[in-house]
């Protein structure tokens, strides 16, 4: 039997009444908060964005129909917040691995004058060729660890594996590059955190 949802007075609501509103506060709260938890693995993160939803619906109470379904909007609202901040943590994933390759690129400009003869871009095209190689189960955690900076821990958290499965991961996806970049390796560790 499907669970029964109070009714909750969105006239009082919409006339700005902190009774109605801390109503649907209490009952929805820690059901999204969950729900952004479990996609987010972020408790900050996840309570700061039900916060927003919940500001969200005091700003907009006035505008509510009186036969809203104040679940489902609230679903709705938090279910955009959690895309709108997953879509923004893509972009700025993007932008800090662009600003990795920019980071070597000016360390090996310094080291020009001991002769290397290999140009950023193609050592750049080779790294990514290279990782693009691993096995798809090692790619992310490899990122994770090596242009992210996250913690074995962090990675194990996110991915839903054990600190020992990130750490074979590691180790696999090591090995494979050692072998892939051997031509590179003296220049990659001067300007690289990959193999560190």
């Amino acid at each position: 039997m499907d669970k029964q949802y109070p009714i909750f007075n969105i006239t009082a609501l919409r006339k700005g009444e902190k009774k109605a509103y801390e109503e649907i506060y209490t009952e929805f709260f820690g059901v999204l908060y969950h729900l952004c938890l479990h996609y987010l693995r972020n408790e900050k993160i996840a309570e700061e964005l039900v916060q927003d939803t919940f500001l969200k619906l005091w700003e907009i109470r006035e505008t509510l129909n009186e036969q809203i379904n104040i679940r489902s909007f609230l679903y709705t609202i938090t279910k955009n917040n959690c895309l709108n901040h997953l879509r923004n943590q893509k972009i700025s994933l993007k932008h800090q691995e662009n600003m990795k390759y920019l980071e070597m690129q000016f360390n090996y400009e310094a080291l020009e004058k001991l002769g290397n003869y290999i140009q950023f871009e193609e050592l750049r095209n080779k790294i990514d060729d290279a990782i693009s190689k691993l096995p798809s189960e090692i790619i992310e955690t490899f990122r994770l660890s090596r242009f992210e900076e996250f913690s074995y821990k962090e990675i194990a958290d996110q991915q839903g594996i054990s600190i020992k499965t990130v750490e074979a991961r590691i180790s696999r996806a090591l090995r494979i590059l050692r072998v892939e970049l051997k031509d590179y390796l003296p220049i990659i560790y001067m300007i690289s955190r990959i193999f560190c």
